[in-house]
């Protein structure tokens, strides 16, 4: 596997300094990290990562991450249909509280305890772990500073 061709799209900034191999991409929300997600993956990338991966629900939790492959090869309709279900998703259980899906880190940092933060943090980073461990890439090393 090329890690040149692997980018995380995160709105978590604990995975900045993740690897130097592979591209990470910051967003400023949620909201972002699936929209730039859905045009990668009309531009040819696959999804690795599954945009609603892990058991705590897409509303509880402040922080996405999301693995692809930037292939292009022609558009991945899996792919396209999962991260279009997923937003939609999002939208779903958002709706009691929209600004959620659009939370900054400075919001996300007056609103969640630092504790509770840390935590929602080190839970995506492990996620992105699990999907890049199933490319064979390991950071059992890597210990993400929390911001």
């Amino acid at each position: 596997m090329r890690y040149d061709k692997i980018e995380i799209i995160s709105n978590n900034l604990s995975l900045a300094n993740l690897s130097t191999h592979i591209k990470i991409t910051h967003c400023d929300h949620i909201d972002d990290v699936l929209k730039l997600t859905r045009n990668k993956v009309h531009l040819g990338a696959k999804l690795i990562s599954h945009p609603l991966a892990g058991s705590v629900k897409p509303h509880e939790t402040p922080y996405r991450s999301i693995v692809i492959l930037n292939q292009q090869q022609g558009l991945d309709m899996e792919s396209l249909n999962t991260i279009e279900q997923a937003i939609e998703r999002y939208q779903i259980l958002c709706k009691p509280n929209p600004k959620h899906i659009r939370l900054t880190a400075s919001e996300i940092h007056r609103q969640y305890p630092e504790k509770q933060n840390s935590d929602f943090q080190f839970i995506d980073l492990q996620l992105v772990k699990s999907s890049l461990s199933a490319l064979g890439i390991r950071f059992a090393d890597y210990q993400a500073a929390v911001v």
